[in-house]
C-alpha cells in the first residue's frame, strides 16, 4: 500500500512538471522582429485605406543614401524603413507586408498613430474599432492628426539629433518640453475615452510635413501692411503646424491641437489657442507666454507662466440651460521686455497684471466660442459635471447633450500675480539714459 501511494505521488510530480517543459517552440527572438514605431492612415482608392508603416531600422544598418536621419559627419544614416500598403484594415495590411518584410512585424513598440487630414474629416471610427481590439496596440501611444497626407508626414521624419527613433518621438512629444503648445494628454487611451463619451471633444497633436524645409526653400514671409519699426510684433504661438516661420532642421512640425467632434475632425487650434485649452482643461503646468506690452502694444513681453492652482470649473443647470464658470489662478516671472518701463514699481506692476488678465480672458472667451458654439464640441469635459445633475441615465440620455453644447453660457475669471523679474530687477538701459 505504501508503494502504491509513493507511485501516485511520483506520477503527480511528473504531471505538474510537464507544463514547465514546454520548450521554446513559440519563442520570438527580438533579433528576428521588425518593430513598427509609426502607423499612418489615409483614404484608399477603393473604399479602403492606405496604411503607411515606419519600421525602426536595426542599429547595424548604415546606408550612404536614402532618408530617415543624418549622422554628424554628414552621411545619412537610415533609422527608419518606410512603406505603404493598400488594405481594408491594419491586420490584413500587416499580413500582406510579410510577403516582402523578412522579419516578424509587431506593433508592441508603436509610438505614434497618425491620421491624415482627409480621413480625419471623413470619420475614423472604422479604424478605431480595430485598434481597440488589437492586443498589440498600447494605449500609451500618441495620436497625431496631420495636415495633408499621413504618408507624406511619415516620409519626412528625418531626425538630425537622435539615432534612436523611439527616443526621438518621446522627446519631441514630451508636453513638458513643448511648453503647452501641444495637448498635455494626447495618448490613445484619453482619445478613445473622449470619442466614446457623448458630446466630448477628443483632441490630438496637430502635425504637418515641411517639404519646403526639406528642399531648403523655406523662407520668411514679407510683412503685410505696416512694416519696419511701426509694425506690431507677431506672437510666436499664433501659428499652426506646417506654417511656423523657420528654416532648417527636421522637416516635420508638432504644434497646436486637432479637435474632433465625435469621430470626425472639427478643426485645428493654433499653439496659442492650445495653451488656453490646456489651462481650461486643468492640464496647464508651465510655459513661456508672450503678451502685448501695455506700455507699447506694438511690442511683446514674455512671461514664464505657471498655474498657481489648477482651473476651477463651476457648472450650473437650470432646466435645459447650462452655464459654466472658469476661474484660473496664474503666476509668472518677467523674462523678456523691450520697453524701458520699470515694472517693479507697484503702479506699473498692477497695470501689467491687469493687462495680462485681460488678454488671457479675451483669448479664453474666443476659444470657448469657437469650440462650443461654432464647432459644437466639448473639449473641457463639461458633460461630466452636467451629468451629475441628473438622477438616472435615462434622464441624461433624453437631455441630448450633444445638441445642447451650442447653447452653453460661459464666463472666465482670470487672476494673475507677478512673482519675480529675473536676475536684473530693473529694465536694461543705456548709460546715457541713466544719467
Amino acid at each position: 500500500m505504501r508503494s502504491f501511494w509513493r507511485g501516485i505521488k511520483t506520477s503527480l510530480v511528473f504531471v505538474l512538471l510537464v507544463p514547465l517543459l514546454s520548450g521554446c517552440w513559440d519563442r520570438l527572438d527580438p533579433e528576428n522582429m521588425a518593430f513598427i514605431v509609426a502607423i499612418g492612415v489615409d483614404p484608399g482608392p477603393q473604399n479602403d485605406y492606405l496604411f503607411t508603416f515606419a519600421i525602426a531600422a536595426p542599429k547595424s544598418i548604415n546606408v550612404s543614401s536614402g532618408g530617415g536621419g543624418q549622422s554628424s559627419g554628414g552621411s545619412e544614416k537610415k533609422i527608419l524603413s518606410l512603406y505603404t500598403v493598400e488594405s481594408a484594415n491594419i491586420a490584413t495590411a500587416i499580413q500582406t507586408s510579410q510577403s516582402f518584410i523578412a522579419r516578424k512585424l509587431t506593433l508592441i513598440h508603436s509610438k505614434v498613430f497618425i491620421f491624415g487630414e482627409t480621413i480625419a474629416r471623413k470619420g475614423i471610427m472604422p479604424i478605431l474599432s480595430e485598434v481597440v481590439r488589437n492586443r498589440e496596440f498600447r494605449r500609451t501611444m500618441y495620436v497625431l492628426t496631420s495636415h495633408g497626407k499621413a504618408e507624406t508626414f511619415i516620409k519626412n521624419i528625418m531626425p538630425t539629433t537622435e539615432t534612436d527613433i523611439s527616443l526621438w518621438f518621446e522627446l519631441e512629444l514630451d508636453p513638458n518640453d513643448m511648453g503647452s503648445v501641444i495637448p498635455r494628454n494626447p495618448r490613445f487611451h484619453d482619445f478613445i475615452m473622449d470619442i466614446e463619451n457623448v458630446g466630448s471633444g477628443a483632441i490630438t497633436i496637430q502635425t504637418a510635413p515641411r517639404i519646403d524645409v526639406r528642399q531648403n526653400k523655406a523662407g520668411f514671409p514679407e510683412p503685410v501692411g505696416t512694416s519696419g519699426s511701426e509694425a506690431s510684433q507677431p506672437f510666436s504661438g499664433n501659428q499652426n503646424a506646417g506654417k511656423i516661420h523657420r528654416a532648417g532642421e527636421t522637416p516635420v512640425e508638432f504644434f497646436g491641437t486637432a479637435v474632433y467632434k465625435s469621430s470626425k475632425l472639427a478643426g485645428f487650434l493654433k499653439g496659442s489657442e492650445t495653451r488656453i485649452l490646456n489651462m481650461l482643461r486643468g492640464d496647464f503646468l508651465k510655459t513661456s507666454w508672450d503678451f502685448s506690452d501695455p506700455a507699447d502694444t506694438k511690442l511683446n513681453l514674455t512671461i514664464d507662466m505657471k498655474a498657481q492652482r489648477q482651473i476651477k470649473m463651476k457648472v450650473t443647470r437650470t432646466n435645459d440651460s447650462v452655464k459654466v464658470s472658469f476661474h484660473a489662478s496664474m503666476e509668472g516671472d518677467l523674462i523678456s521686455v523691450q520697453t524701458n518701463v520699470d515694472y517693479t514699481k507697484p503702479e506699473n506692476e498692477k497695470k501689467l497684471e491687469k493687462s495680462i488678465e485681460k488678454q488671457i480672458r479675451e483669448q479664453s472667451i474666443e476659444l470657448l466660442r469657437k469650440t462650443l458654439h461654432e464647432w459644437q464640441t466639448d473639449c473641457y469635459h463639461i458633460n461630466n459635471r452636467v451629468k451629475t445633475t441628473f438622477s438616472t441615465q435615462k434622464e441624461w440620455d433624453e437631455f441630448q447633450w450633444d445638441k445642447r453644447i451650442k447653447d452653453i453660457e460661459f464666463d472666465v475669471d482670470i487672476n494673475f500675480k507677478m512673482r519675480r523679474y529675473g536676475d536684473q530687477v530693473g529694465p536694461a538701459m543705456e548709460g546715457d539714459e541713466i544719467q
